[in-house]
């Protein structure tokens, strides 16, 4: 087995050893302990996530965007959010005149119909493609009734393709063999939280809280550190970027 895995049985008797369980077994069984691991495994996703790490994003394969406006009149499409994504990190259009793929501006819904244009110059140029994006709808469930969410697209496409980045929904792992993939900061922000929410049926009685919440900060910050600066790269030649993620034609004509 590659160094880079634990085994959740090995995590959960790590947090035992930490926490000095010993003879409190009652209010900390292992299913408990578990449970909190994937808890915190969540949250890490999460955290990692948001600092512009791309480790635990999943991709939709390229589908069709929708050409006709959901309500007729309106301004936007609609693409379904799907059941097994928690949240959406980002979505790709490709157009239908270029190959070249362009990230959508993420917008607040109030923004979605600042995307309306009624000049004279739209009703000749060449119909735009999409810009933005905005979450109109979480996946539902009603017993086991999954129903996908929806993403809204403006302005209404010509056509083209989408791609959407998501963080999948974790699936809680139980078993003592299942293994979570990661780098040791990872493991110790999972290790600080899972034994930080344990103190709750103790009362803190060892006042532990002031001491592990600065492991736990110490372990976040060096993961948000290192994805930032993972993430602080450069072009490696020159290039012009002055039409990146938007439409390089002026007049309706490529340049």
């Amino acid at each position: 087995m590659s160094f880079q895995f634990r085994r959740l049985a090995d995590l959960s008797e790590n947090i035992r050893y930490r926490f000095s369980i010993g003879g409190v077994k009652s209010r900390h069984p292992d299913a408990r302990v578990r449970q909190l691991i994937n808890v915190a495994w969540q949250q890490l996703r999460t955290i990692v996530s948001l600092a512009n790490d791309g480790t635990f994003l999943d991709a939709t394969p390229p589908a069709a965007l929708p050409t006709t406006a959901t309500i007729s009149g309106e301004v936007y499409v609609e693409v379904p959010w799907p059941v097994n994504a928690s949240r959406i990190y980002g979505v790709r259009c490709q157009n239908s005149t270029t190959e070249r793929w362009c990230p959508l501006k993420r917008i607040p819904w109030a923004a979605h119909h600042d995307f309306q244009y009624d000049s004279l110059f739209t009703g000749y140029a060449r119909q735009r493609v999409a810009r933005a994006f905005c979450s109109r709808a979480i996946p539902k469930g009603v017993e086991t009734v999954e129903t996908a969410g929806a993403i809204m697209i403006v302005p209404v496409p010509a056509g083209g393709l989408y791609r959407l980045w998501y963080l999948e929904n974790w699936q809680p792992q139980v078993k003592d063999d299942d293994l979570l993939s990661g780098h040791e900061e990872w493991f110790e922000y999972v290790i600080y939280s899972v034994m930080i929410k344990m103190l709750g049926p103790d009362a803190d009685s060892k006042k532990n809280y002031a001491m592990w919440s600065i492991e736990r900060k110490e372990a976040r910050d060096l993961i948000e550190s290192t994805a930032n600066r993972l993430e602080d790269g450069v072009p490696t030649e020159p290039r012009d970027a002055r039409s990146d993620g938007d439409d390089p034609a002026y007049w309706g004509a490529e340049l």
